[in-house]
């Protein structure tokens, strides 16, 4: 126990990095122009007319390639937290490192939202239901309220995770593996039992980080190769039966996010590229950051006749600098605040 907090996963950071560069990626490259009604309906913009041609053509989905290993770098990662620091203190450190870094993102979302209705054809439709529900995130699907930006499910799923297995980590007396066991049957109702209920899109991505978890336990020799081995595939297959798609193309590529998991455990030089170091620094914040202020950019040199591949490269940069200035100017400070508040409790 004593060498604990000295515990790292550096592998992590690579496969951190490489997750945000297929996600935003997966927005800039596939989505805004193979998606041209949704993104108009977001945007409240007219859908982009011409650049016929324009995106990658790829046999899977990049997004659901970065998803995926985000949610089991997170089930990695957290129980290293939880044990290390106890259910209060790792709550009091995981608001201040979510929130006012997701707030920046927000308000900026909002700003390019309004600035977007500049464009021809643009109009501004952001309700104060709808910037409270977005606050709040977490609890979005009971505020109510238009979803402003829909890349941000992905953080309900985090906060999710982290309050159930924190408080059932802490009700078990700090037993994580306990924790774990007793919420499964738990999101089994939730997601093929009981009556449809808003929780049920984000705890059906549960198991999916409870496998990551069970790497966690490994590697602090909590687990043998054969409990772990045999965890994690049948964590994936629960994870296959509550999600229920109709898409095998889409279990294909969360399966290519699972495999290069799997590759960045088992070779960590693979994913030590200072490059996805660099891209894992600040990836929360060009990720809460990203969507509708690229989507903007894109839009807005769209009217000028801009070739396709040179919006998506000054997009990337654009949101790319804006994320290191929310790097720098809140989410350090604030975390630094948390970890200070944090350690009070002990």
């Amino acid at each position: 126990m004593s060498q604990q907090p000295h515990i790292r996963f550096d592998f992590a950071d690579g496969l951190r990095g490489l997750a945000m560069l297929a996600v935003v990626l997966f927005h800039y490259t596939q989505i805004f122009w193979q998606r041209r009604d949704r993104i108009a309906e977001v945007m409240h913009l007219p859908p982009l007319d011409g650049y016929h041609g324009a995106s990658f053509v790829l046999p899977f989905n990049l997004g659901a390639v970065g998803v995926g290993l985000f949610l089991l770098i997170s089930g990695l990662l957290i129980p290293l937290s939880l044990t290390r620091m106890g259910a209060a203190r790792f709550a009091v450190s995981r608001l201040f490192r979510i929130y006012p870094t997701y707030w920046a993102g927000l308000a900026l979302s909002v700003l390019a939202l309004w600035l977007a209705a500049r464009l021809p054809g643009g109009a501004f439709d952001v309700t104060r239901a709808d910037v409270l529900g977005h606050v709040s995130i977490a609890f979005q699907d009971w505020l109510g309220g238009r979803n402003i930006d829909p890349v941000m499910w992905t953080l309900k799923v985090e906060l999710w995770f982290y309050a159930m297995l924190g408080t059932v980590f802490a009700l078990t007396g700090r037993r994580i593996k306990w924790a774990i066991w007793l919420l499964l049957p738990l999101v089994a109702w939730l997601t093929r039992f009981a009556p449809v209920n808003n929780l049920q899109t984000i705890v059906c991505y549960f198991p999916l980080m409870f496998a990551g978890c069970w790497l966690y336990f490994y590697r602090t020799g909590q687990a043998g190769r054969l409990e772990t081995v045999a965890h994690f595939i049948a964590l994936l297959a629960l994870f296959v039966w509550v999600t229920n798609w109709g898409s095998i193309e889409l279990y294909a590529s969360y399966g290519i996010g699972i495999a290069l998991f799997i590759a960045g455990a088992l070779w960590p030089r693979l994913v030590a590229a200072p490059l996805l170091t660099r891209v894992a620094s600040v990836s929360y914040a060009w990720y809460v950051c990203h969507s509708l202020a690229g989507y903007a950019i894109l839009f807005a040199l769209a009217q000028y006749g801009t070739p396709w591949w040179l919006m998506v490269a000054i997009a990337l940069a654009a949101t790319w600098y804006l994320a290191v200035a929310i790097n720098r100017l809140v989410e350090l400070p604030t975390q630094k605040i948390g970890k200070r508040l944090a350690d009070k409790l002990k």
